[in-house]
Parts: C-alpha cells; structure tokens; sequence
C-alpha cells in the first residue's frame, strides 16, 4: 500500500484530535507513503505544503478514517468506486466498524504495512427510486435504508415484494432494510436480529408495525425487493444510513439491490464478538439488580 487518504469529522472536533491527526500523518510520512489529506486536516496541523484528497475524485490504495461509524458511513457513499480499502481509527462513541481506538497507533499500522491483516468485505446497499417508469434517483448505502413518515404519528402502508413476488403489505411507522453491516444499527433498535458480517443476507425489518404477526425476516441477498408506498397526503422519507434523504410520492417504488463490497483492513486478533461484548456490554449484570 503506497498511496494513503486521511479523511476525518469537519467543525470542532478537528481541533479536539489534533493530536491523533498528527500522530497518524508523521508515521506515514516517516515510513515514505504518498500522503493525501483532506484540506480541514491541512488546516488543522498548519501544512503550508500537502497534497489534497478528495474522496469523489482521487483513488489511493488504503484510507484511514479518523471518527466514528458516521464518518466511515459518509465516506462509503462519496466513493466513486469501491475500488479501495478502509481502516478506521476510532475517535467516535460505540465505533461498531472503526477498527482501533487512537492508542499505540504506530504499532498497529506497522501490523498493517507489515502485511499482518485480514480482509473484512461488507456489501451494500444499491437504491434505486422510480417514479412511473422513470428511475429518479440512485443511492448507496452501507448499513440500512429507511421509509418513515416524517410529521405525523401516523401508520403508512408500503406494499413490498421480493423478486415481483408478494410479501406483505405493511402498515407501520415505517420499515428498515439493513445489511449484515446495519444490523446492529437502527434494525437492532427496532428489534431486529444480529447478522454476523459475512452472512449474505438482507433484514427488513418494520418499525413499529399495526400487526404483531409483521415480524422481521432475513432474505437472501441475491433478491431484489421493491417497496411501493400506497399511503396517500403524508409526508413520507427515504433515508440511507441516517445522512441523505429524499420524500417519496403515492405509488414511488423504491428498488433494493445488492451493491459492491467495502474493503474494510482489519487486525487479525479482532472478533466480531469481542466487538459486541465491548460496544453492547453483552454479559454484564446490571449493578442496580446484582446487590
């Protein structure tokens, strides 16, 4: 890997990591890698002379995402080919993808320029919006996509197939498609199952629905689902990964498919179980109710 992007949160957090961005820039540096950063980086350690990255334009072989799972999530949509590989360091809070916390960084990424990682592949999300006949927008996503109404506590109807088979029609607050990535994301919060990463499958899983036999269900990931919104005068949004969206009309179809796979860099001694056990305190006894 010669070539390297840095990429962090823009605002007040810059100034809060300052240090860890320096750490990070100074080791790649010293070990001879073609270093690009973003221009608030730049700003951030007073480089008068850089090379910017700009993640819609330039290609490097490795990005390093300094930030939380949000950061990483926004970097994955303005890819323009998924033609690379991410490492994150994570200065965020739960931090479900970002692989180290900002501690003994110079050791970790020796492992990794020492060729000591695995490859973690997550596939995507590949939306499409139809109006008619026309296809009106394209988004990807990495972790869930979203129809919720957006203004009032009312329940909406999106009729849903898969592969121009029916499912259901479901009446809900809305309804979440994740990938195994997204799992343990909004889907978990609204009571959707746990998918190890690797699993190819989706999780469509409705909010808050008016049936409790309207369960969430897993589906292979070579399928294609279609969601037509059948509810009539409510202001209804599709939202990818909690960061872009867009309001549907009556009778939008939203299409569904599997998109490319992100590269995540990871260490060999990382478990995705370590990983819930630490992030969902999976196995710890609440103090109030242990005395």
């Amino acid at each position: 890997m010669i070539s390297v992007g840095l990429i962090a949160k823009k605002g007040l957090e810059a100034q809060k990591h300052a240090k860890v961005y320096r750490t990070v820039y100074d080791y790649l540096v010293k070990k001879g890698k073609d270093v690009y950063v973003q221009k608030h980086i730049a700003t951030t350690l007073q480089l008068k002379e850089y090379q910017r990255f700009h993640v819609a334009k330039k290609h490097v072989d490795l990005i390093i995402v300094m930030g939380g799972d949000g950061t990483i999530l926004s970097t994955v949509r303005r890819l323009p080919t998924l033609n690379t590989h991410l490492f994150g360091i994570n200065l965020g809070t739960l931090g479900f993808m970002s692989e180290i916390p900002p501690t003994n960084i110079a050791r970790t990424l020796n492992k990794i320029f020492d060729g000591e990682f695995t490859v973690d592949e997550r596939f995507t999300l590949e939306i499409e919006v139809r109006r008619g006949n026309e296809v009106i927008q394209n988004f990807r996503a990495l972790n869930e996509a979203v129809i919720t109404q957006g203004t009032l506590a009312r329940l909406i109807r999106l009729a849903t197939k898969v592969n121009d088979r029916t499912l259901t029609t479901y009446h809900a607050d809305g309804l979440i498609v994740a990938t195994p990535t997204g799992s343990t994301a909004y889907s978990l919060s609204a009571g959707g199952p746990i998918m190890y990463p690797s699993m190819q499958g989706f999780i469509l899983t409705p909010v808050c629905p008016h049936s409790f036999t309207q369960k969430p269900i897993v589906i292979p990931c070579d399928k294609r689902i279609d969601i037509i919104v059948k509810s009539e005068d409510e202001l209804i949004n599709l939202t990818m990964d909690g960061q872009t969206n867009m309001r549907l009309q009556h009778e939008d179809q939203v299409r569904i498919r599997r998109g490319g796979e992100i590269r995540f860099v990871r260490l060999p001694s990382e478990s995705f179980f370590d990983t819930l056990r630490q992030k969902l305190h999976w196995g710890e006894r609440n103090e109030k109710h242990s005395k």
